[in-house]
C-alpha cells in the first residue's frame, strides 16, 4: 500500500486544522492579555504550527508504515511515549533555533535589568526543559487520539466487512436451498404434462402455459427474499391444475386463505413446496385419492399456515423431515431466525405441516 506522508483525506485536515486553530487562538489571546513579549509569543505560536504538524504526521507515517493496527496495544503505547518525548524536544529545539535569534537581544536586556547574566546556551537548555515537556504532551495526546480513531475506524470497517460477508453467505445459502427445491417440482410437472399430451391436446396446452407461468415466477422470485401471499396462492392453484391431470378425481383440494392476507409477505415457493411434498409423499400413494387442504390465519403478529393431507393407513409415521421440509426450515432460519418455525404432526393416516411466520405486509 502506498502511504503518503501528507494525508489526502480532507476530513483529517479539517479536524487537525480546527484543533490547531482553537489552540492558536487561545495561546495568542493569553499572550495579548498578559502583555509579556507579545511579538515573541505570536512568532513562536505561528512557527510552532507547521513544526508540530510535521511531528504529528511523522507519527502517523510510522504508524501506518509499520502496520500499527496489528501491533499489541502495550507496545504501541510505549512507542507513542518514546516518540512524543523525542518529538517534544525536537520541536522545542527547532523553535528556539528559528525564533529566538530575532528576540535574544530583548531577552538579554531583560535579564541584565534583573541583575542576571545568562548565555544563549544556558537559556536554550532551560527552555528545552520546560517547553520540551509541554510539546511532548501535545504530541502524546495527538498520538493517542490518532490511535483511538484509527483503531475504531478499523474495527467498524472490519465489522462492516464481516456483515457483508455474512449477508453474501446468507444469500448464497438461500439460493442454494431454493435450487435444491426446484428439480422435484420441474420433474413432476413435466411428467404430468407428458401424460396428458396424447389424451387431451388442449388440456396439455393449458398445462404447458400454466407450467411456463410457474417457471417464470420461480425464476423471478428467486432474486427476492419475500413475495406477496396472493402471488403464492395463484402459483399453488396453477400447480394443482397441472397435478390434476395425473390424479384427476383422486385429488380433493381445498384452500382457505382470506383475501385480507394476500398482501402479507412470505418466502417465495415455500407454500408450493409444502403442497408438492403433501402430494408426492401422501396423495400419490393413495389409490382412492385423498384430501389436501391449505389454510392460513392471523394470530396476533403471526401468520400461521397449515397444510394437511391424507396418507396411506398402512404407512408408518415419519420420525422427521425429508429433504424438502429440512430445506424449508433452513430457509426460514436464514430469513427470520427464531421468529419463524415449521412443525409437523404425523398420524397413521394424516400428515400436517404448520408454518408460522411473523406477519409482514408489502408496501
Amino acid at each position: 500500500m502506498n502511504i503518503h506522508f501528507f494525508p489526502r483525506d480532507r476530513q483529517f485536515w479539517l479536524y487537525h486544522c480546527s484543533a490547531l486553530a482553537v489552540g492558536l487562538f487561545v495561546t495568542l489571546g493569553m499572550a495579548v492579555l498578559w502583555g509579556y513579549m507579545v511579538k515573541y509569543q505570536i512568532a513562536t505560536s505561528l512557527a510552532w504550527v507547521p513544526i508540530y504538524t510535521l511531528a504529528a504526521l511523522g507519527f502517523r507515517w510510522l504508524f501506518l508504515r509499520h502496520a500499527g493496527q496489528t501491533v499489541p496495544m502495550g507496545r504501541l503505547i510505549a512507542f507513542a511515549v518514546i516518540y512524543s518525548a523525542v518529538a517534544g524536544l525536537a520541536i522545542a529545539l527547532l523553535l528556539q533555533l528559528t525564533v529566538m535569534p530575532f528576540f535574544w537581544a530583548k531577552f538579554l536586556a531583560k535579564y541584565q535589568s534583573m541583575g542576571r547574566t545568562l548565555t544563549y546556551g544556558e537559556y536554550l537548555f532551560m527552555n528545552l526543559q520546560s517547553e520540551g515537556v509541554v510539546n511532548q504532551m501535545f504530541v502524546l495526546v495527538w498520538s493517542f487520539i490518532y490511535i483511538s480513531v484509527t483503531t475504531t475506524r478499523r474495527a467498524k470497517a472490519t465489522e462492516l466487512f464481516n456483515l457483508r460477508l455474512q449477508n453474501n453467505l446468507k444469500d448464497a445459502q438461500l439460493a442454494s436451498l431454493s435450487n435444491q427445491l426446484n428439480p422435484h417440482f420441474l420433474f413432476n410437472s413435466l411428467n404430468n404434462i407428458r401424460f396428458m399430451i396424447h389424451e387431451n391436446a388442449q388440456r396439455a396446452d393449458d398445462m404447458i402455459i400454466a407450467f411456463s407461468e410457474i417457471l417464470r415466477y420461480s425464476l423471478e422470485s428467486s432474486t427476492q427474499g419475500k413475495v406477496c401471499l396472493g402471488h403464492e396462492v395463484a402459483i399453488i392453484e396453477k400447480y394443482i391444475a397441472i397435478v390434476r391431470a395425473q390424479l384427476e378425481e383422486r385429488l380433493r383440494f381445498r384452500i382457505a386463505i382470506g383475501h385480507d392476507l394476500h398482501e402479507a409477505l412470505v418466502p417465495p415457493m415455500v407454500l408450493q413446496m409444502l403442497v408438492e411434498n403433501a402430494i408426492k409423499h401422501g396423495l400419490e400413494q393413495l389409490h382412492a385419492g385423498g384430501t389436501l387442504t391449505v389454510e392460513a390465519a392471523r394470530h396476533g403478529d403471526e401468520l400461521v399456515f397449515k397444510v394437511c393431507n391424507d396418507m396411506p393407513a398402512t404407512s408408518e409415521p415419519r420420525d422427521g423431515m425429508g429433504i424438502g421440509l429440512r430445506n424449508i426450515a433452513q430457509r426460514l432460519a436464514l430469513l427470520y431466525g427464531e421468529r419463524a418455525s415449521l412443525a409437523i404432526a404425523n398420524t397413521a393416516n394424516r400428515f400436517s405441516a404448520t408454518l408460522t411466520l411473523p406477519l409482514e405486509r408489502g408496501l
